[in-house]
């Protein structure tokens, strides 16, 4: 089929272009903290999840074949914009220090690096992302997350720039979830929107039908859904 300038252009209307700008993230350590706000609010880049196929090569006769046996997922990173007091930095270092006890904080076993159980700093990292017209699009969430490197931090007289860090997290695999897309896995097609008036689920389920929700965006909080936990605002 020769290209089409018409059809093009109809297909960017009507499903628009992503817009690298438009996301939040919400890291969900082991612990509570007020700084996950501060993240959620600063973050000022991050890596939607890659993933690969590891496979193996075989051949009888002929060209080879790559058989796969397993997904290895990418490190995802992200870029944190600093409040003056670094206590952004302070987080995921007192993260790190849960997963092995370095002493840098002066507790526990003081410096010597002791690791912890694999369930006891595990936690999450949920990435949305938003249409143009503030619509949720699309939800990754980082399974058995935590932060595997913390870049470090070039200071200088010479430079007034704003810091940033870096932070790279490792995790076990990802859950995703497309607005309007057919997901076999779920076994349903689902449509979420996110905006100022609420948050709105549709639904349609095998044996089921048809499922609409809606919940007002009223008060300070979250709202349980399918997809995890979605922030009030």
């Amino acid at each position: 089929m020769p290209f089409n300038v018409n059809d093009f252009s109809a297909e960017l209307s009507k499903s628009g272009v992503a817009q690298a700008s438009h996301f939040e993230v919400q890291v969900t350590g082991p612990g509570a903290s007020a700084i996950e706000r501060n993240i959620m609010l600063r973050c000022d880049t991050v890596d939607i999840p890659g993933r690969t196929i590891a496979s193996a090569e075989y051949r009888v006769y002929g060209p080879l074949r790559k058989i796969g046996y397993g997904a290895v997922y990418t490190d995802v990173a992200m870029s944190i914009l600093m409040s003056e007091d670094f206590r952004e930095r302070a987080y995921f270092e007192q993260w790190q220090d849960k997963i092995v006890n370095t002493g840098a904080f002066g507790s526990g076993a003081g410096g010597k690096h002791n690791p912890s159980y694999y369930d006891e700093y595990v936690g999450t990292v949920t990435i949305r992302q938003f249409g143009t017209a503030g619509d949720l699009m699309s939800v990754h969430t980082l399974q058995e997350a935590y932060p595997i490197g913390i870049g470090p931090i070039q200071m200088s007289w010479s430079n007034a720039e704003l810091v940033k860090q870096q932070v790279s997290f490792g995790y076990r695999d990802y859950k995703v979830v497309y607005n309007k897309v057919s997901q076999p896995g779920l076994g349903a097609a689902f449509g979420f929107s996110f905006g100022k008036d609420g948050f709105g689920l549709s639904a349609s389920l095998p044996g089921i039908g048809n499922v609409s929700l809606s919940q007002g965006l009223d008060i300070v909080g979250s709202i349980k859904t399918p997809f995890g936990l979605i922030r009030k605002i």
